[in-house]
């Protein structure tokens, strides 16, 4: 009973942030994770359909149940470099290399990930947990990267970027905990280990409710240009007052000359 209503109170807490997003015009500027809460809500949905029948505890439920969970955990990257790019296009002299700073880092840790699912291809279990874990971890990763860079130059990350990480943070550091007691005692379903992931979501999917809630102010409209005959009227005028100030600058210069 506990895990129905607690999955119900996620499922109706990911559906107010989606309506946040699009609501306070966030979307445009999180897309990956507007994307990300869209998919989560679209796979509970399927879920919820599909829990009083057989096929959820077939081996092709396992597989695509855990294929959707590493495409989602994926996405997570997605939303750090999206965050990335964005606050660091305000520091063009930072933002190239510390671009490439994570593009290397994420390269890298990415070829570790692959190569150390792929060693236990043969073992579903032990190819998506391992899997999921060194993703997990190449998230914190970057994660920790990213902050020690802005904290590193000084960087002023909006509120918005910066609550959005948090959530990120939380939930990657308490999932790369539980895979790894999942991995040495394979608790399964309704453990310990279930539900830390699944309160790390839920404690994230709450911060990012409230971070778009407090800090998604829709977007400044754009300004309007002056209009081309005030500034035909204004521009001589502009012209004879500088021309005055330079006349009084070579007076003056030739005074003390």
């Amino acid at each position: 009973m506990f895990s129905v209503s607690f999955s119900i109170f996620v499922y109706c807490l990911s559906l107010i942030l989606v309506l946040l997003l699009f609501g306070r015009r966030v979307a445009p500027r999180l897309v990956f994770l507007t994307l990300f809460i869209s998919l989560c809500i679209l796979r509970d949905t399927v879920s919820l359909f599909l829990v009083h029948t057989s096929f959820v505890r077939s081996i092709a439920w396992y597989y695509i149940y855990w294929t959707s969970e590493v495409i989602l955990s994926s996405m997570y990257l997605c939303m750090i470099a999206e965050i990335s790019r964005r606050f660091l296009s305000d520091y063009p002299s930072i933002r190239r290399p510390a671009l490439r700073l994570l593009g290397i880092v994420a390269l890298a840790s990415m070829s570790w990930t692959v190569f150390s699912a792929m060693r236990h291809v043969g073992h579903p279990v032990l190819f998506f947990m391992l899997g999921e874990q060194r993703l997990v971890l190449t998230i914190t990763i970057l994660l920790l990267l990213l902050m020690g860079v802005v904290a590193y130059y000084r960087l002023r990350l909006p509120p918005l970027y910066r609550l959005v990480l948090i959530g990120i943070g939380i939930y990657a550091s308490l999932v790369v905990v539980a895979d790894q007691v999942e991995l040495k005692y394979r608790l399964g379903p309704d453990s310990i280990c279930d539900y830390t992931r699944r309160g790390a979501f839920a404690i994230s999917v709450l911060i990012w409710t409230y971070a778009v809630w407090r800090w998604g102010t829709p977007s400044i409209p754009r300004r309007e240009l002056i209009p081309q005959s005030k500034y035909d009227v204004l521009s001589p005028e502009v012209h004879n007052r500088l021309q005055d100030v330079n006349q009084k600058l070579a007076n003056l210069a030739s005074e003390r000359s």
